[in-house]
């Protein structure tokens, strides 16, 4: 339907264009102006009848439907009085009677079919106020009409003597505008159907030509085609758009407005009474100066309708006063109602019809509280204790669901005897925190049980661990003090055996130097087998003192003397000790002859030093080694490399424990102990320092000592400085 208005609409508008035209531009013979205008009429009523139909046939079942079936039953009325116009035009004047109650009765199918328009009624605090406005309004608008426009054309009937039929048609037209003004007054806008606004707009359109047609027609000037005419043709097609918006509309859609618009409505609606007592007094004393005679009913109108207004205004007040306290009730979120002795509803705030379940205010007045309250047989009681001094207590709603809920039911005395107010406080959330906390409260008794059980089975197997635990605890102990007899036994057995071992050695050792140095005669062969028996003993003895010291310091009883200690003195010491050891000519000494003093013990880092170039000397059997030392800062380095190999990464970790050698190839054909590395680091970190190695780029390990420098403060460098010069 909505695609078939497209063309519909393009050829209304080409129409009406003409029309307007052919009218303010006239052409051709009267007759011929006289039929073509009274044809003009009835095609646009035709046009307007047929729509009205459709769009009856298209609107679905409801009040909507209701509306447009009595419209277009009107217009066709309307319609058929128009082709009774044509006879009128033609001389028939007896058929006016005729044609102006045919128009008289369309309008009251009209009518019928708006007073069928759905609509809401406005909300108002009295309906009182909202009476005494529509009787303002409608009494002062009736008296206008009749003061400007009826009573001069009845007052020219009268002279003319023309039969007063001739007025219906005015009379009825302003019926339904009074009545479509009352409409809007008493209903809520957005709930208007936009379609009443265009009808209201074409009964203007078609009363102000039936009152214009009145005084030429009696005056013998009125001709078809006349621009009177395009007040009819005008109204036709508001209702025709009325039509259309009917259609377009969806089901059960509203016309929306905005925030400013509902507000001057509201306003308009508020003001308009006042407007029309001031317009209609406005008037009589207009009326009053020019004609020099007063309007009895303008007059008296006008003081009736402002004694109704100021008593309108004094509701008005008392109703903005009670709407600021229902304002205050319908936000309180605590649900709130009101009740009479009987116990029956009055009034509810929004709170309480949501508490309840009820969707609609409207049943609230007259239900009784038994309906709301349960036990609803200890109700009557609560009312009359409530009426004499107030009543509380813990109750539960039955909603309209079914369900249920716990309120604390408070009712005072509004009007003592009277009227009870009563507040209803929902206990749902501390009912259900009451739950969750004595669920909590289950829930750890549980717990506390539980865990009393799991104390008691701990408390048994702690027992049984503890007398497990001392029981091995005991056991360790006499393993202990066994592994403690065993470790002096083995320390009483190598100090006894080392001793004895020293001894014997040292006098082979004297023996076999002095068989040297006396026996020149020996033979080569002998005088060498005596020297290989001599570094085999030179190094038998070393080990010997390397176990002792090892001893010494597992035992914490090896003296570490910290002290100022020349790295050059300790390189003498060790260059003797090498003297006769193969490979002591492939080491290459790199220390700086002013080299600042190590904070150390000179005989442990003379160990230290020894060590690390016997390991060098076995695990390198080719190139040079290099000893380096430097200082930086507060430390001094001490460095030893060689060319061999190098250790295995694997290895690095482990190299400096107790027992252990290298997984190296060359390892298991050198003669060794694992000791000599393990005694370097125990000595360095008993003089503060530490040891780290890795391997060189270009092959080789490289061993680095870090010692603390022995610091020497400003003045006493000063006053060594002094000594030198002189």
């Amino acid at each position: 339907m909505n695609t078939g208005w497209k063309p519909l609409r393009g050829f209304i508008l080409i129409y009406l264009l003409l029309y307007i035209l052919w009218i303010f531009f006239p052409a051709g013979e009267l007759s011929e102006r006289a039929m073509g205008g009274g044809l003009a009429l009835w095609f646009t009523g035709s046009v307007a009848a047929l729509i009205a139909l459709e769009t009856r046939v298209q609107i679905s079942e409801g009040n909507h439907r209701s509306l447009w079936t009595w419209i277009s039953a009107g217009l066709i009325l309307w319609w058929a009085g128009d082709f009774l116009r044509l006879f009128f035009v033609a001389g028939r004047s007896i058929l006016s009677p005729l044609r102006e109650s045919i128009f008289t009765l369309g309008a009251g199918l009209i009518l019928f079919g708006i007073l069928q328009a759905p609509r809401k009624p406005v909300q108002s605090a009295s309906k009182l106020r909202l009476w005494l406005d529509v009787t303002i309004n409608a009494s002062a608008v009736v008296i206008l009409i009749w003061l400007i426009l009826l009573k001069p054309v009845m007052e020219t009937l009268q002279i003319t003597g023309t039969n007063g039929f001739a007025i219906l048609s005015p009379i009825a037209d302003l019926i339904l505008l009074i009545v479509l003004i009352l409409i809007f007054q008493t209903s809520e806008t957005e709930h208007i159907p936009q379609s009443l606004g265009w009808i209201a707009v074409g009964l203007l359109a078609y009363t102000m030509s039936d009152l214009a047609y009145v005084y030429l027609a009696n005056s013998g000037a009125y001709l078809p085609g006349n621009p009177i005419d395009l007040g009819w043709t005008l109204g036709d097609g508001f209702f025709l758009l009325a039509a259309w918006m009917q259609i377009r509309a969806k089901p059960g859609e509203m016309p929306s407005f905005s925030r400013m618009t509902r507000f001057l409505i509201q306003r308009t609606r508020n003001y308009l009474p006042l407007v029309n007592v001031i317009a209609l007094g406005w008037y009589t004393l207009l009326l009053w100066q020019f004609s020099g005679k007063s309007e009895p009913l303008g007059l008296w109108g006008t003081v009736l309708l402002g004694l109704v207004l100021i008593a309108r205004q004094g509701i008005l007040a008392g109703e903005v006063e009670f709407q600021q306290y229902a304002n205050l009730v319908n936000h309180i979120a605590e649900p709130t109602f009101i009740c009479n002795a009987a116990g029956r509803l009055r009034l509810a705030n929004p709170a309480f019809l949501q508490l309840a379940g009820f969707d609609s205010p409207e049943k609230i007045p007259g239900l009784p509280l038994q309906q709301v309250f349960r036990p609803s047989a200890e109700v009557a009681l609560w009312v009359k204790n409530g009426l004499q001094s107030g009543w509380t207590g813990e109750v539960e709603v039955q909603r309209m669901d079914g369900a249920r809920l716990p309120v604390m039911l408070a009712l005072r005395p509004l009007i003592p005897g009277k009227t009870l107010a009563g507040t209803a406080h929902d206990l749902s959330p501390i009912k259900q925190q009451q739950m969750a906390l004595q669920k909590a409260y289950e829930e750890i008794a549980h717990a506390h049980a539980e865990l009393a059980r799991m104390n008691v089975e701990l408390e048994q197997r702690v027992a049984e661990k503890t007398a497990s635990l001392s029981e091995a605890y005991q056991q360790l102990e006499r393993q202990n003090l066994a592994l403690q007899n065993l470790d002096r036994l083995k320390s009483d057995f190598v100090s006894l055996v080392s001793h004895e071992l020293r001894a014997p050695l040292t006098n082979i050792s004297g023996g076999i130097e002095l068989l040297l140095l006396r026996s020149k005669g020996l033979p080569q062969d002998a005088r060498q087998t005596l020297r290989l028996v001599q570094s085999e003993i030179i190094r038998l003895t070393r080990f010997v003192e390397s176990i002792l010291d090892l001893s010494a310091l597992d035992a914490g009883k090896m003296p570490i003397y910290l002290g100022p200690v020349s790295l050059q003195a300790v390189k003498e010491v060790v260059k003797r000790q090498f003297a006769h050891s193969p490979g002591f000519e492939r080491i290459r000494w790199e220390i700086p002859d002013h080299l600042p003093d190590f904070l150390a013990d000179e005989q442990a880092l003379t160990s230290v030093l020894f060590h690390l170039l016997d390991n060098a000397v076995k695990y390198a059997p080719s190139g040079d080694i290099v000893v380096k030392a430097w200082v930086e800062g507060k430390e001094g380095f001490m460095e030893v490399r060689d060319h061999g190999q190098g250790i295995p990464e694997a290895d690095i970790p482990l190299l400096f424990t107790q027992f252990f050698r290298s997984r190296m190839s060359d390892s298991q054909t050198i003669y060794g102990h694992g000791l000599g590395l393990y005694m370097v680091r125990r000595l360095l970190e008993a003089m503060n320092g530490t040891i780290k190695v890795r391997n060189l780029p270009e092959g080789g390990a490289c061993f680095t000592c870090c010692l603390p420098v022995v610091q020497i403060d400003a003045g006493e460098d000063h006053e060594a400085e002094s000594l030198d010069r002189g």
